[in-house]
């Protein structure tokens, strides 16, 4: 609904669809059966100054300022106020006497005040999924995973590729943190990262780790255990060099987990690197940046379902007559 003024009683035909909205006194929103009022900058029907000055008129459950709150915006009753418009001239915060709270990052809206409350033990969502039954699965895991990879991206999931990869150290120290899988097969599944880092050295004290997807919108989970290994150094070259220029320059300028004084010192590598290879020639692979492919022993399918009564299926390697099968187990969830 557009339309407002800055003072006066809302004229046709916003003064009829206001009345609409209204909540009649002792009810609320939810009883009524009325949508959510989300009201930008000033809400229809108040004056910019002293908002809604009857008591009777519309009340918003959210209110988006923009550039700055409007004095009417001390009326809101509603539980989500945000600040939209990022940009304010320095001159005009300087001339009202603004204080605006920062946005974050590249955020375009920032919440004035405190956010609401949450219960975290009350947080839960109740899973509505197919079935997922030993007798319509692939025998073979990797073809099931490839299934469900592609029902990832079909569903246009946000980096369906993205997963967990949980290593620990010779004493079992553990730690874990977001990766992109950049390939996988019969062989295993294979990312990319810097030979120097912390997760590399504990691959090397202990060649063990877990990974973990979770495609959310799809209640489903994968989680796969093995032994890990480095990639040929031919696949390492053959991936770094298809990745944008950038990122190989990243690669180079980088010493990953190191203690840096700032990230003044990743910007000056990098623009000295920049420039060392402004004709375009290759850039080499560093010795210290590389793949690793996690060889399965165990992949693990996960499929919400109504009141916790989850699906999981574990394969399994398990050898029969000298030859490596897959086992499929049913696990309760």
């Amino acid at each position: 609904m557009f339309g407002f003024s800055f003072h006066g009683a809302p004229r046709p035909p916003f003064d009829a669809l206001i009345r609409q909205l209204l909540v009649p006194s002792g009810l609320t929103r939810e009883n009524c059966g009325l949508p959510m009022i989300v009201s930008i900058d000033i809400p229809s029907g108040w004056h910019v100054e002293q908002g809604d000055i009857e008591g009777t008129g519309l009340r918003p459950d959210m209110l988006v300022s923009l550039t700055a709150p409007k004095l009417c915006a001390r009326k809101l009753t509603g539980s989500h106020h945000f600040l939209g418009g990022r940009f304010v001239p320095p001159e005009v915060a300087n001339r009202y006497s603004l204080r605006l709270p920062k946005y974050p990052g590249t955020a375009m809206c920032v919440r004035i005040g405190k956010p609401l409350s949450v219960d975290v033990a009350s947080l839960r969502e109740n899973y509505v999924s197919p079935d997922f039954l030993e007798e319509n699965v692939k025998d073979d895991p990797i073809k099931q995973f490839q299934e469900w990879f592609d029902d990832a991206v079909a569903a246009g999931l946000r980096e369906p590729n993205a997963m967990a990869l949980a290593t620990a150290d010779k004493d079992g120290h553990p730690s874990v943190r977001m990766v992109l899988l950049k390939g996988f097969d019969e062989r295993g599944f294979v990312w990319y990262t810097n030979y120097e880092s912390r997760k590399a050295h504990e691959i090397l004290e202990n060649p063990h780790a877990s990974l973990l997807f979770f495609w959310e919108a799809l209640h489903r989970q994968v989680r796969i255990e093995g032994s890990v290994e480095k990639v040929p150094e031919e696949e390492s070259d053959e991936y770094f060099h298809s990745r944008p220029r950038g990122s190989q320059i990243g690669a180079l300028a980088s010493n990953q987990s190191s203690v840096i004084p700032g990230r003044h010192v990743l910007h000056q590598a990098y623009d000295e690197l920049q420039a060392k290879y402004t004709d375009g020639k290759l850039i080499p692979r560093p010795e210290h940046w590389g793949g690793y492919r996690l060889k399965p022993k165990a992949i693990e399918f996960w499929q919400g379902q109504p009141s916790r009564l989850h699906d999981r299926l574990l394969y399994s390697r398990t050898e029969i007559n000298g030859k490596q099968n897959w086992k499929i187990e049913r696990l309760a969830p």
